[in-house]
């Protein structure tokens, strides 16, 4: 069987993919922004197209002979960017896909109302509608899913965090309204289980695992981490103190953290009714996790470093389109050097790619979680998005305020600042000979642009040196 994958470096993408190559029966094809964000072990097993899923000769060159297509699978997080839903971009990927004979097509969208109160979800239900409006040329099966559930999903990373950092918990109306939930394992089983279904004609199925409130799951939450956490009941919906508390405690900005909250106050993240019963006849072998067992299953993933995958995967404002020119044109460098003596090479790249997250910025790393507390301010996301895993990086990770958009291992990493700079600025570490560089680059916008890197200068000279001898110092210690 052919498939292809669209938009296979997404949260869920990711993990479709690893359980699709576990088929020997199975030819994969990916459709990607970027081919260096395909996982190196895979590149050798799959087939990739590069390039932008809005393009009609793409899309035809990606779906050539090909049985069954799984349209991009963006929701409950990345729903939220998609201000300006594009219904003819969605057409021309369901006739090409008609045109070139395709069997069957997989969607995934949220569990939504279907008079949804906001643009962002009703252009979630407008696209499963459009893609299923031939079914006589081509079967497409709308698969409607709850909040995932897993490591690095948004409700699981807004659940840690809140529980984590907040002892005494504001529960304001909206934390009551309760949602259908779903682990992320379940989704990718059922995905990959739902290209050999043999049926006629269009199918919805519904899949989830169980209805609980926010309130719920924080509790949850807090017991399964072993903390205590006290409850503070409002009788009013505190829609925009609600949204601040969340931007400060947890990953996201206030723009994302509002529209959240207006979709459950609204009832808008509802489980349809139509597809109900469909996922238990259809695959009766899959028992979803209970909303317990999937958490203690993403705890313990992010405790033994085994995340796959991540929310900030599947974000189109993250997702860099930097080329080496747009660093050519860099207006101001700073440039930093060290000799490293006769340390090997891949011990200094490896101290490098240990740097952010939990393990943070060296000696003014406090400096670093100000400057990201600044950016949340602004309406940026700030640094608390922290690092997949401890010491690994791949092409398009977040890492902390930067995003990964070149690494060539021991020798390369270039980083873009996902942060408010007033133009672009990318952070690059070098590695030549016994020499490693470090060299912040700056594109200002307007006279502010350049007003803010001079700003920042006096802090670049004591920050970055300090940043360097302390990569080669952590190199000696991890030997």
């Amino acid at each position: 069987m052919k498939i292809l994958l669209a938009g296979a470096t997404g949260y869920v993408g990711r993990r479709l993919e690893v359980r699709l190559l576990e088929e020997q029966s199975v030819s994969l094809r990916l459709l990607v922004r970027d081919a260096r964000e395909v996982r190196e072990s895979a590149k050798h097993l799959v087939e990739i197209i590069e390039g932008d899923i809005r393009n009609r000769e793409i899309i035809r060159k990606a779906v050539d002979g090909v049985d069954v297509v799984y349209y991009p699978i963006r929701f409950f997080g990345a729903v939220w960017e998609r201000e300006n839903f594009n219904g003819s971009a969605v057409q021309i990927f369901r006739d090409v896909c008609i045109e070139a004979g395709v069997k069957k097509l997989v969607y995934v969208g949220l569990h939504v109302a279907e008079c949804a109160s906001t643009n962002l979800l009703r252009s979630v239900v407008e696209t499963g509608r459009l893609l299923s409006a031939c079914p006589e040329k081509m079967q497409t099966v709308w698969v409607r899913v709850g909040a995932l559930l897993g490591s690095g999903s948004v409700l699981f990373e807004l659940l840690r965090n809140v529980v984590q950092k907040i002892p005494i918990i504001i529960s304001s109306r909206w934390m009551n309204v309760k949602i259908n939930t779903v682990g992320v394992g379940d989704v990718v089983e059922y995905l990959a289980q739902v290209k050999d279904l043999e049926v006629k004609g269009n199918q919805i199925i519904d899949i989830g695992s169980e209805e609980l409130s926010f309130k719920e799951m924080l509790k949850t939450t807090a017991r399964v981490m072993g903390l205590r956490r006290v409850f503070i009941p409002l009788p009013f919906t505190a829609h925009r103190l609600s949204s601040f508390l969340l931007m400060l405690a947890t990953p996201f900005s206030f723009r994302f953290s509002s529209p959240f909250i207006q979709a459950l106050q609204s009832g808008d993240i509802q489980p349809p009714r139509e597809g109900e019963g469909v996922a238990q006849h259809y695959f009766p072998g899959i028992i979803p996790l209970s909303f317990e067992k999937a958490l203690e299953k993403a705890i313990d993933e992010i405790e033994n470093d085994r995340v796959m995958s991540r929310w900030v995967d599947t974000l189109e404002t993250m997702y860099s389109v930097s080329s080496e020119e747009d660093v050519a044109r860099a207006v101001y460098q700073h440039v930093e050097s060290m000799h490293f003596g006769d340390l090997a090479p891949y011990k200094i790249f490896r101290a490098v790619k240990s740097i952010g997250g939990r393990r943070g910025w060296f000696t003014f790393d406090f400096l670093w979680r100000i400057r990201g507390f600044m950016d949340k301010l602004a309406g940026g996301y700030g640094t608390a998005m922290g690092k997949r895993a401890m010491s690994d990086l791949r092409v398009g990770d977040m890492l902390d305020v930067w995003r990964v958009v070149d690494l060539k291992e021991d020798k390369r990493l270039l980083l873009e600042a996902k942060m408010k700079v007033l133009g672009k600025a990318w952070l690059e570490f070098k590695i030549e000979g016994n020499t490693l560089t470090l060299i912040a680059y700056h594109c200002p916008r307007g006279i502010l642009g350049r007003l803010y890197w001079f700003s920042m200068l006096p802090f670049h000279f004591v920050i970055f040196r300090d940043m360097i001898r302390n990569i080669i110092k952590r190199a000696h210690e991890m030997e």
